[in-house]
């Protein structure tokens, strides 16, 4: 009787060390299969933006969607229509400014395409205050538009103009005045090598190098509007000029251009990389910690800077 216990609680030991060895072995490898089908997804919304995005262009005489700022709107929500989101687009009313309490039913509603399933916080919300004090919420975006980048500092002379530049600024890097929007035809980097939109996530929260510095959406305040620019919400003009940051996310223009920190730099919750549309609707894995000048590079569009997916791929 003592020996057939004896051998059943060895049987149950081994047993549970060979459990707890699969669980140890697999758990891993679960992870790794999860966080792949969201970087998978992540970038399959990217492409909906882009398809939209070109679209659009298809529909404007070859003219990308860009901000407007009579009255103030976002890009976003021209491609509306294109990402069958037509009932959406039809309850927004153009002639007024995207926080109008008209156009608020719009700016509220949570787009799955325009969010990335890796990043935190996936259902936060922006809380702003209009030019008259009144309180309302904003839905959030994962993705920004590239409109232009800052190489070494941020003046104006180092400010190189991008696929989505903002109208009427001076890009004195490219040593041109941005019209009212970009032309697929002015592109002459290379439409494969160039930005259109990129990954900036968790937007208010504030990231840097893979620690949360500052959880802004647990925050119950209120912030004023910047009419023509967005801090997270995607029915504002939502761009950036991006910039680089040093290697802990602390200092802007150090030599780290990806995923060293969201404020107002490329940024994603996938191991060693972040994702970018590019202008021909691709979407591409950028390698974390990717050289200043070569996200100038694919930033700018007609500067001369031909590079290669080489250049600034992520390893698969």
């Amino acid at each position: 009787m003592f020996r057939q216990q004896h051998d059943r609680l060895i049987d149950w030991i081994v047993a549970t060390a060979c459990l707890l060895l699969v669980v140890a072995i697999g758990a891993p490898c679960l992870v790794r299969a999860t966080e792949q089908s969201r970087a998978t997804v992540c970038q399959q919304h990217l492409g909906v933006i882009g398809k939209a995005c070109l679209a659009f262009a298809d529909a404007h005489q070859d003219s990308l969607p860009s901000n407007g700022r009579e009255p103030h709107r976002g890009w976003n929500t021209l491609i509306l229509p294109f990402m069958d989101q037509a009932a959406l687009y039809d309850q927004y009313e153009l002639s007024r400014e995207w926080w109008d309490p008209e156009n608020r039913p719009v700016a509220a509603t949570q787009l799955p395409q325009l969010v990335c399933p890796s990043a935190p916080h996936g259902d936060r919300v922006v809380r702003l205050l209009d030019p008259d004090g009144k309180e309302f919420e904003t839905a959030a975006t994962d993705y920004v538009a590239s409109s232009g980048a800052y190489l070494l500092t941020n003046v104006q002379e180092r400010l190189y103009r991008g696929a989505m530049a903002s109208p009427g600024r001076y890009y004195g890097g490219s040593k041109v005045t941005a019209g009212h929007s970009i032309k697929r035809s002015d592109i002459t980097d290379g439409r494969a090598n160039t930005f259109l939109v990129v990954e900036m996530a968790d937007k208010p929260n504030e990231w840097r190098s893979g620690k949360l510095h500052a959880h802004k959406t647990d925050d119950k305040e209120h912030r004023p509007l910047v009419e023509g620019f967005s801090f997270g919400q995607w029915i504002a003009p939502n761009w950036n000029h991006l910039r680089s940051y040093d290697k802990d996310g602390r200092d802007q223009f150090g030599d780290c251009a990806v995923n060293c920190s969201n404020g107002g730099s490329i940024y994603g919750f996938h191991p060693q990389k972040a994702n970018a549309l590019m202008a021909d609707g691709s979407v591409a894995a950028l390698r974390a910690g990717l050289e200043q000048e070569v996200m100038v590079a694919l930033v700018s569009i007609a500067d001369g800077e031909f590079i290669s997916a080489e250049d600034y791929q992520a390893n698969e």
